[in-house]
């Protein structure tokens, strides 16, 4: 066997041990899902639904009475809804009604987390709310969080909605990788896509983009990029002196009302639909 040889089989080798790797490390890099007890606070009330695959799924619901808009929140990567109670409990108090749910793995849901995983827990959420509660696709606008907003984006591509909010979410999973291991081709050898800036100019609906000024999880810069990508109506909000976990403890009431007021907006438009 030649040196030249050696070297190929090495390198291929190495691809192949590489590639197991990322496949390996994706699922326990992108999701941090803490299963445990989530009781829904006042004045939410528990749901559980069956996903496509089998897998039972928990979240919080509002009453979803009379015909205000819905906003229907996607968390971002790490704990379970039980992290998000304040944040929840405060956007209630607005003018929308609220619908949340933990990704499989995550509080009282079943199953381990993936990126087909999470969006079939979407699809069952949004049949929950759509066949069984009859809420109408004109009131629902998706909320989501960091990896949320890559699954909020995703399902919007497929069911109709009203309007979509990013809050703090990047360009890809490719790009993210690349920013953390830049010395690896790691981007090249993942399966997981989480493909917002593929899917963002498919989007119809408003959207309006939100993201900390001193994010040092996911730069500002990415919401802009989407933000120029986007085809809709778009809004972009940057908060000053806010992170990546922390607009709504910055920004207080007007997160709350901003929130709500393009909620109203987008859903009370017919010519979005």
């Amino acid at each position: 066997m030649t040196i030249l040889t050696q070297w190929v089989l090495g390198a291929i080798l190495a691809a192949i041990l590489l590639k197991l790797l990322v496949l390996w490390l994706q699922p326990r890099m992108a999701f941090y899902a803490v299963p445990g007890p989530t009781p829904a606070p006042p004045p939410f009330s528990s749901f559980e639904v069956t996903t496509a695959d089998g897998v039972k799924i928990s979240g919080w619901t509002t009453p979803l009475a009379g015909q205000s808009p819905v906003l229907v929140y996607f968390c971002g990567n790490a704990g379970n809804l039980a992290d998000r109670t304040e944040l929840l409990t405060s956007v209630a108090a607005g003018s929308c009604e609220i619908v949340a749910f933990n990704y499989r793995g995550a509080g009282e849901s079943q199953g381990r987390p993936s990126e087909i995983g999470v969006y079939r827990d979407a699809d069952a959420v949004y049949d929950y709310l759509t066949r069984d509660r009859g809420v109408s696709p004109d009131r629902l606008v998706f909320w989501g969080h960091s990896i949320g907003g890559a699954v909020a984006t995703e399902l919007a591509t497929r069911k109709p909605c009203a309007g979509l909010v990013l809050e703090s979410t990047f360009r890809s999973a490719r790009v993210m990788a690349r920013r953390m291991m830049p010395l690896l081709p790691v981007g090249l050898l993942l399966s997981y896509r989480f493909d917002n800036e593929g899917n963002i100019a498919r989007i119809r609906y408003p959207i309006l983009f939100i993201h900390g000024t001193q994010d040092d999880m996911i730069p500002k810069a990415d919401s802009e990029y989407l933000y120029a990508l986007s085809k809709s109506v778009k809004e972009l909000w940057l908060v000053d002196g806010a992170g990546h976990n922390d607009i709504h403890d910055t920004a207080r009431d007007e997160f709350r009302t901003r929130l709500c007021s393009f909620a109203a907006r987008a859903a009370g438009n017919p010519a979005n639909h």
